[in-house]
């Protein structure tokens, strides 16, 4: 059952239900990037408190208004440096979702994290629905980790490194953007 949260700062209600991210409807009445304006600090405090927020309602279904509400939103936009997968440009720091065989579902990933810059706020915006299927994936990673028994975590603490590096090893998994290396076992005298 969905519980309501009203924020102090004016921002429609936030609906949280659990196992789902927190949702507000907006009602940008054909102005969404004055929406976004108006209830910036809001919004960015709601992410901060629960980690990520679903904004249902800006009528944002081409580049140009997604652009204006982004920039509204954040401090600058990030150009995409560097890759994983091939993506469509829309301007600086505006881009689509990789391109991503439809039959296959991405991994959890932390966006941009191989990059030497990686962004502290990400925004998604759904231009185009598609006719079936079609999700974005989002995960809490230290809830995740939580989740995951201890042992486990242990193991990949002790035995495995994740560098955004081209080090040469033999010991690797060379995942095309970083390498997850086998840590080598210090012996102490």
């Amino acid at each position: 059952r969905a519980m309501s949260h009203s924020s102090a700062t004016f921002l429609p209600d936030i609906e949280l239900s659990p196992g789902r991210p927190p949702l507000v409807h907006a009602e940008s009445a054909g102005d969404p990037a004055g929406w976004a304006v108006e209830h910036r600090d809001a919004l960015r405090a709601a992410v901060a408190e629960h980690g990520s927020l679903l904004v249902h309602g800006p009528d944002l279904n081409e580049p140009t208004a997604t652009e204006s509400v982004f920039r509204r939103l954040t401090d600058g936009l990030m150009a995409d440096r560097e890759p994983f997968a091939p993506r469509r440009s829309y301007g600086n720091g505006v881009y689509s979702s990789s391109k991503w065989p439809p039959n296959q579902q991405m991994c959890m990933h932390h966006e941009l994290s191989y990059g030497l810059r990686f962004p502290g706020l990400l925004l998604f915006a759904c231009l185009e629905a598609p006719e079936k299927g079609g999700a974005t994936a989002v995960a809490d990673s230290p809830t995740v980790l939580r989740a995951l028994p201890a042992e486990l975590v242990e193991r990949f603490e002790r035995w495995l490194l994740y560098t955004p590096d081209a080090a040469d090893d033999l010991l690797c998994v060379d995942l095309g953007c970083c390498r997850i290396i086998k840590k080598k076992r210090l012996l102490y005298a």
